[in-house]
């Protein structure tokens, strides 16, 4: 049945759709709203973070993984995993419309991302965070050694990590901000900036933020051009990669969809969605695409596809009132879904019969299935099944779907099938790609969700090039200020998994299944003594016992310095090896070749031979100063320099020297600039067994579950 109506606004969609007793389509997008419904306990995120670009090397340690790897754009990332933006990189992600900007040498971890959370950890560097809107009901925390800045509104806010923990830098280009140490909460405004050392908002240097400096100017026009995406008119802000639609496609006007969406950029007259990238599991919604293409994130995990005039488009249904749900890939499974034991098909593999993983495209009206656990409340958030097709001026009532049928099931190339170990080791899809015969999708049971099948050791990095660098270990284990405690990850408490692994969703020949189910003691652990127990690395304060601190004031009591920190340890001398080294930058933007970072952004670079570098006779006169066991570590590490024959291996590039303009606090008599001051050296750890030994060894970001993870 339908119902012509007329509306002027999306709000005016959105009650009527309450008013019918109704909810908003299942491939509709949203805006936030505060009466919006949130997750229930034991549902998946609705959002996660997105690396969208990068320039230079950035490495990735997924949350429950030991070992580093090079980043992958268009990865989501969820509650646990971290990043390191190495010299000379930068890095951006989006987490809804909250853009956060990484400068060089900067250790960000994800604490926290749900519904209503985001919770960041910076432990080193520089991290800018552009807050668009802040519902009523959502909080923006970020944690660094020496504060807890929580935004009180949308704005912009910088923050500066010394490397060595020792002081951070706050500054607020727009918005405000409480700040949080032992005891105390002040107050910042836009236009402040403030230096603390300590951990209860010990106030080294204050007063006007300076002028912009290179990474300010970069951030700016990152903003701008954000701010000007014209693809905002069709999408949600609040669904990340809305802006890369802009230079890689059309939009055009479908009587029965509303505005759509053309690819035009990485698309071939094979190309069909869900066809050129890789399957990765990630906890806890399991089974997720990657998708190979520069604008392949919002159209594979938000809204439907639909085949007109013979071209794919993207339907990202109306604007509505109402906060996107994010979902891993809304595909339907040829051969069952659901999470059953039924989701396979035979190829012809090798001159042989084997197991194989068919999938296609979700359309209009058809809902996604998620895995196991959730809510109704869930399903219909992640769905809103009830109405089918509203556009500018209609709203079309639920068609069920009848006799296993499906909108894309029977368009010509939409099936996409593969060997079952090129999907669970997440290898490259396009090439090993099958095409079925029209007696097997005509015999086949289709399932709108994800095949039974428990991830394998490759499952959770596929795709994912190994990689030597990472946090520094010092960095990585450096204690921080919070007001919430770190959410346990998903990965540790892998239900999903288990399940499978349990009902016999195993690959012969991929190897034994994999199930996380023991939580690491690190995040239990007690650590303040005489306070209330914080798990390993966060000094948790209490917000409603905090005493109002004003501008150039602390509160009243002893000044205690960040512990477990590096003050017990000497000075950390600069290598003389380790300050030549730099990491291969990894130019991409989306995907794409970028050109040399001086060329894109206005403010001049330093010459290499003169950025941050510290004098040879200083550096020398600290080194003698080191522990011996110091010395060795450093030793160790200059001795496992990267092999330039690598194929991650790209010129060395020079640190930028625009990005820090502030003073830190030093822990030695003289000051000097942090920005160009080299790492510690991490002392090496010895790998698990099963993994082919990497070059380099690397420590642990965290002391190791007693059981991490175990073959089921």
């Amino acid at each position: 049945m339908k119902v012509s109506l007329r509306r002027t606004h999306a709000a005016v969609l959105s009650a009527i759709a309450l008013l019918a007793g109704v909810s908003i389509p299942g491939w509709a997008q949203s805006v936030p709203s505060p009466t919006a419904q949130v997750a229930t306990a034991g549902d998946p995120p609705g959002r996660v973070a997105r690396l969208n670009y990068f320039d230079g090397s950035v490495t990735m340690e997924p949350a429950g993984a030991t070992d580093w790897s090079y980043a992958q754009l268009n990865r989501p990332l969820t509650t646990g995993d971290q990043l390191w933006v190495d010299s000379g990189a930068r890095g951006e992600l989006h987490v809804g419309s909250t853009a956060l900007r990484l400068g060089q040498r900067t250790a960000l971890s994800m604490v926290n991302i749900d519904d209503r959370n985001l919770q960041l950890k910076v432990t080193q560097g520089t991290l800018s965070t552009r807050v668009r809107t802040l519902p009523a009901g959502q909080t923006i925390e970020i944690d660094t050694p020496n504060v807890a800045m929580q935004a009180s509104s949308p704005g912009e806010f910088r923050v500066d990590v010394a490397p060595d923990g020792n002081s951070t830098t706050v500054r607020l280009r727009g918005g405000t901000a409480t700040l949080y140490g032992d005891g105390g909460a002040l107050q910042m405004t836009a236009g402040q900036q403030i230096t603390f050392t300590g951990v209860n908002l010990q106030q080294q240097a204050g007063g006007p933020a300076p002028g912009p400096d290179g990474f300010d100017q970069w951030v700016a026009n990152r903003d701008r051009a954000e701010d000007a995406s014209a693809s905002a008119r069709y999408v949600s802000r609040e669904i990340p990669g809305y802006e890369d639609l802009d230079a890689n496609g059309t939009w055009r006007s479908d009587p029965n969809y509303g505005e759509v969406w053309v690819p035009t950029v990485a698309v071939s007259a094979q190309w069909a969605p869900y066809r050129e990238g890789h399957w990765t599991w990630i906890a806890p919604w399991g089974w997720t695409w990657i998708d190979d293409a520069p604008w392949g994130f919002a159209p594979f995990h938000y809204g439907r596809w639909a085949h007109l005039d013979d071209a794919w488009a993207w339907v990202p249904g109306p604007v509505v009132v109402a906060q996107p749900v994010y979902a891993p890939a809304l595909v339907a499974f040829v051969g069952g879904g659901g999470g059953g034991s039924r989701w396979g098909v035979d190829l012809a593999i090798g001159g042989a019969v084997g197991a194989g993983v068919a999938w296609f495209a979700l359309g209009p009206h058809e809902p996604w299935h998620p895995g196991s656990g959730y809510s109704p409340s869930y399903y219909n958030r992640v769905n809103n099944v009830n109405i089918t097709n509203v556009h500018n001026t209609t709203i079309v009532n639920n068609i069920t779907n009848i006799h296993n049928t499906y909108i894309n099931q029977r368009v010509p190339g939409a099936i996409t099938a593969v060997p079952a170990n090129t999907f669970v080791h997440g290898e490259p899809v396009a090439r090993a790609s099958h095409v079925l015969t029209a007696q097997q999708i005509d015999r086949a049971q289709i399932g709108a969700g994800a095949p039974g099948i428990a991830p394998v050791r490759g499952s959770f990095t596929g795709g994912m090039r190994p990689a030597d660098i990472g946090a520094p270990a010092l960095a990585a284990q450096r204690q921080v200020v919070a007001t919430r405690a770190p959410v346990v990850p998903a990965a540790y408490r892998d239900t999903l998994a288990q399940r499978f692994a349990s009902s016999g969703g195993r690959i012969a020949g991929a190897g034994e299944p994999i199930v996380r189910t023991t939580v690491p003691a690190s995040f239990v652990r007690p650590l303040n003594h005489g306070a209330p127990a914080s798990p390993q690395g966060y000094r948790l304060v209490n917000r409603t016992q905090a005493r109002p601190v004003q501008v150039q004031g602390a509160p009243a009591g002893n000044i205690q310095p960040n512990a477990p920190r590096e003050e017990a340890r000497a000075p950390q001398a600069p290598h003389a090896a380790e300050a030549m080294q730099q990491h291969a930058p990894l130019a991409a933007e989306n995907g794409a070749p970028r050109a040399p970072l001086a060329a894109q952004n206005s403010a001049p670079r330093a010459p290499a031979g003169n950025v941050g570098h510290e004098p040879a006779v200083h550096a020398a006169h600290l080194a003698q100063n080191q522990p011996q066991g110091v010395r060795q570590a450093q030793q160790a590490q200059q001795a496992h320099a990267p092999n330039a024959q690598q194929q991650h291996a790209a010129p060395q590039a020079a640190p930028r020297g625009d990005e820090h303009p502030v003073q830190h606090a030093q822990p030695v008599a003289q000051p000097v600039s942090h920005v160009d001051r080299p790492q510690p050296a991490r002392p090496p750890v010895q790998q698990e067994a099963h993994r082919a030994e990497p070059p380099h060894p690397r420590p642990e970001a965290h002391p190791p579950a007693q059981k991490e993870e175990h073959p089921k």
